[in-house]
């Protein structure tokens, strides 16, 4: 599969691997009712090429999530960019509010790692939950919603989940799965609120991408939040691939 239309796939799909989902005509309903707060956890992926009539897919998805009492959230799929845009009428008619986000620097790591680390952390790659990632770190930054993805994460084979700690505190979190799509998708990097600024995530990152490359991982990607990110995954060995903007769409109510 070429390497765009493979990260452009596995972007689309990356949450089937910490939460439930069901195909229909129209894309895949992601959900899980144990996790409502997190919209990666539950959200509708459409995709225009199979929508016949968006109207009735969108009373449809409305129905499926409100019937879980979730609040029904729409993902745009990657390769369909505009689409949201060009459809904000008939969204709002239903009571959702679009947002179109981007367009994000989708990068590959492809380039030698340039990070000289301070190696003020004792990073472990972990297969069991520990229960400071979320004292030490997700709480503290109200990412609540992320343990429970943490926690799939951990006790999935295909998962890499690496923990940096400072003493006794765990302090910085990253993670990446290995897709069937023939990728390395990249998911999030985390430091603890109170430990910011302090060249952790540099550092981590900088030992996971040297994991990568001993381990011949293949088309590891990722695309920063913002330009401070971005800098640091460029010194990784993150290297520009392609721009794609982000689509989402949120219901707001009747």
């Amino acid at each position: 599969m070429d390497q765009i239309k493979a990260i452009k796939l596995e972007e689309d799909m990356f949450p089937k691997t910490f939460t439930n989902c069901t195909e229909t005509e129209y894309g895949v309903l992601f959900y899980n009712g144990q996790n409502k707060s997190s919209y990666d956890s539950n959200h509708a992926l459409i995709y225009k090429d199979r929508v016949s009539d968006l109207n009735t897919v969108l009373t449809s998805i409305t129905d499926f999530y409100l019937k879980m009492r979730i609040n029904p959230n729409i993902y745009q799929a990657v390769e369909d960019e505009g689409y949201f845009k060009e459809n904000e009428a008939i969204f709002h008619q239903h009571g959702y509010k679009v947002w179109i986000e981007g367009p994000d620097n989708f990068m590959v790591l492809s380039a030698e790692n340039q990070i000289n680390s301070k190696y003020q952390l004792d990073i472990k790659l972990i297969t069991k939950w520990d229960e400071r990632i979320a004292s030490d770190i997700c709480i503290p930054s109200e990412e609540e919603h992320e343990i429970d993805v943490i926690k799939a994460s951990v006790s999935n084979p295909c998962y890499r989940v690496f923990v940096g700690y400072h003493g006794e505190k765990a302090v910085a979190i990253t993670y990446f799965h290995l897709s069937d799509y023939d990728c390395c998708r990249f998911d999030y990097i985390l430091i603890s609120k109170e430990h910011r600024e302090q060249g952790y995530a540099r550092e981590l990152l900088s030992y996971v991408t040297d994991y990568c490359r001993e381990q011949q991982l293949k088309n590891c990607f990722q695309w920063p939040a913002h330009k401070t990110s971005e800098k640091i995954c460029y010194e990784a060995g993150f290297r520009h691939l392609f721009y794609a903007e982000a689509g989402r769409a949120s219901y707001q109510g009747s």
